[in-house]
């Protein structure tokens, strides 16, 4: 039996039933082609299978007396644990395993797969916070010294605009303004970026992906949060600037 998408590449449009196709120069008749399934949500092509009978898999294949791994499916959901039991114990039975023996066999479900999918997930989770927090850390540090490089280069405007009248807190207003600038239009390059990367990654894959709008608000938020706090030293010291002494550079 070959799926949809390896009898379109070897075939064509030609039918495939009766022909004969060579697996590892195993020579097998094609007795058949599966409903297409498509993308599976890892990205897989579900149609570029092929199967055989599994006596013929196990010697002249993989020459091997024994089965390494076995799929069911169940159509009922709910008689998930009464089936994980039975297979259970139908296993200990054959392998004629008795307490307190281990089992020489392990059973994943969909719950278990579940659970470690949620796991992994919790833990790239917590890895790209921490890596994101440091790179807020680094971006606001860099952002910090540009303003105080900037303030120390434009002592002279900040003197003419506290001569014209500007105070202190016109000043602080600002350098604060600037930082949040730098940080949020930052912010937004980088949301959109991420944005097109991923729709090019999933398009490239074949994959499904969903854009939401939490990642841009939380890109908006930290990226205003360390503009302040970047941007807070830097005005405070162009405000504390003596006006004459500024003029003067």
């Amino acid at each position: 039996m070959i799926g949809r998408t390896v009898a379109r590449e070897l075939f064509g449009d030609q039918e495939p039933l009766g022909e004969t196709i060579r697996v590892n120069n195993t020579s097998f008749t094609v007795v058949g082609v599966l409903a297409g399934r498509g993308i599976s949500a890892m990205g897989m092509d579900m149609d570029r299978r092929v199967m055989i009978p599994m006596a013929t898999a196990m010697k002249k294949m993989y020459n091997i007396e024994h089965l390494g791994m076995i799929r069911l499916y169940l159509d009922d959901a709910s008689r998930l644990k009464e089936a994980t039991a039975s297979v259970g114990a139908i296993l200990k039975e054959r392998h004629k395993i008795t307490p307190p023996a281990e089992n020489d066999f392990r059973i994943i479900n969909t719950m278990s797969m579940a659970h470690m999918a949620a796991g992994v997930a919790k833990t790239m989770t917590t890895f790209l916070g921490l890596l994101s927090l440091i790179s807020l850390v680094v971006g606001g540090i860099v952002i910090a010294n540009i303003m105080f490089v900037s303030v120390g280069e434009r002592t002279k405007e900040i003197g003419i605009r506290r001569a014209f009248g500007a105070t202190a807190r016109d000043i602080r207003r600002q350098f604060l303004g600037e930082a949040l600038l730098v940080t949020v239009s930052g912010g937004v390059a980088g949301t959109l970026l991420g944005i097109l990367a991923s729709v090019g990654f999933a398009r490239m894959k074949n994959m499904p992906t969903v854009v939401s709008w939490e990642p841009f608000v939380l890109a908006l938020v930290f990226s205003s949060l360390v503009g302040i706090l970047a941007g807070i030293l830097p005005a405070r010291r162009a405000a504390a600037l003596d006006p004459v002494q500024a003029i003067r550079g």
